[in-house]
């Protein structure tokens, strides 16, 4: 039984993939009831690609702990009215079709709120409800590109490059489900809901441009373009036997650093700041091979330089500061086996965030969820020969 922050509240899930379920499993986690609704064929991100075991892909497992599966068809006149009766009963509404999908299947905005005014409505896209592009589509790799994250992550050869993750889609999730938690706070307030529109571009925009964008701050930005300082994370270190990340920013940092790996004149004040920089960058580069990570590791924190290691998921699952904290969680699941997943990142003392159901079959819950709507058998059996459930 779910004891978190949001126990009581009910959200309806008609999304797929990453971005929307990333959302709904966060808010399934701080104890919503989240009723996840799928097609026929199930959300796509079961069939996706290897791993799988026991009918479960990896992928569909890390995004929809926390889940009741429904399989209704929304293509049949049966199915919108069962979604609106589910509605009816619910605090919020996700999806995240392209633009203009959920308004023919009859589950769009106007049509939700007609049978439940206080419904809080969220709809996750690619692009703003405006622009030109409104209705194309829009995967990570595109929405990293066109928001310029990209461009920041260029290296020495002035190649862009994307993060080698979702994280436009996860972004877009995580800004969807603070906004569901603030508009549902709103609907109690004032006792109507609204209609949250969460496009995944102005989410990455919104994310990235805040430090990566101070040439830009000031209007007109012409003579402060080129005063802007560059991105100053600085890459990792190849040691004796893996990677060090250092991240010295302060003089203070960098005279210890100097220090710490033996070279005090490094770190030489006469010298233009930004040029010292690059000097001991040089320097460290051909340096920290000489030593072991964790002989680098030992000095630099002795030293109270910033600085960690750069972990694989094999080598990050062994670390002890992982393991104190218990950062993944493993489970049986009935199907999948034993199952290891990313734990929630928030620690509630009082409504804690945990897994508390495991991700659903496809179809596991739907004959559960419609009794709780007073169909009886008769009325489930009828709906499941004409095919609008499973």
């Amino acid at each position: 039984m779910a004891t978190g922050a949001l126990n009581g509240i009910r959200i309806l899930d008609l999304t797929s993939v990453i971005s929307g379920p990333y959302c709904t499993m966060l808010l399934g986690d701080l104890g919503a009831e989240v009723i996840k609704v799928e097609p026929p064929e199930g959300d796509t991100m079961r069939r996706l690609g290897p791993p799988q075991r026991g009918g479960f892909s990896a992928a569909f497992l890390n995004f929809n702990r926390n889940k009741r599966s429904v399989v209704i068809d929304l293509k049949k006149s049966r199915g919108r009215d069962l979604v609106h009766m589910l509605a009816v009963r619910s605090d919020v509404f996700v999806e995240n079709y392209r633009p203009g999908v959920a308004e023919r299947l009859g589950v769009g905005y106007a049509d939700i709120r007609r049978v439940n005014p206080k419904i809080v409505y969220c709809s996750i896209s690619g692009f703003g409800a405006k622009g030109p592009h409104a209705n194309h589509p829009a995967y990570d790799p595109i929405i990293q590109g066109y928001s310029g994250l990209a461009m920041v992550q260029t290296g020495g050869k002035g190649q862009p490059s994307v993060v080698k993750m979702a994280v436009a889609d996860k972004v877009a999730g995580m800004t969807a489900a603070l906004s569901i938690v603030a508009a549902l706070h709103s609907a109690r307030v004032r006792g109507v809901g609204q209609y949250l529109r969460v496009p995944m571009l102005e989410s990455m925009i919104a994310f990235t441009a805040n430090d990566s964008f101070y040439g830009y701050t000031f209007v007109p930005e012409d003579e402060f373009v080129a005063q802007a300082p560059r991105n100053a994370s600085l890459d990792p270190f190849r040691t004796r036997d893996g990677w060090i990340a250092v991240a010295a920013v302060t003089d203070a940092q960098y005279q210890r650093l100097c220090a710490a790996v033996g070279h005090p004149e490094w770190w030489d004040a006469g010298t233009n700041r930004r040029e010292r920089i690059r000097a001991l960058l040089r320097g460290l580069a051909g340096l920290f091979p000489e030593r072991t990570t964790a002989q680098w590791l030992a000095a630099l924190e002795a030293a109270d330089v910033p600085c960690g290691p750069v972990h694989d998921y094999a080598s990050l699952l062994r670390d002890e500061e992982i393991a104190s904290n218990e950062s993944f969680i493993v489970y049986d699941h009935p199907q999948a086996g034993t199952v290891r997943a990313a734990g929630p990142a928030a620690r509630f003392n009082e409504t804690p965030m945990r897994m508390w159901r495991m991700p659903p079959v496809l179809g596991e819950h739907t004959e559960e969820v419609l009794r709780e709507m007073s169909l009886d058998r008769s009325q489930i059996e009828e709906l499941r020969a004409k095919e609008v459930i499973n």
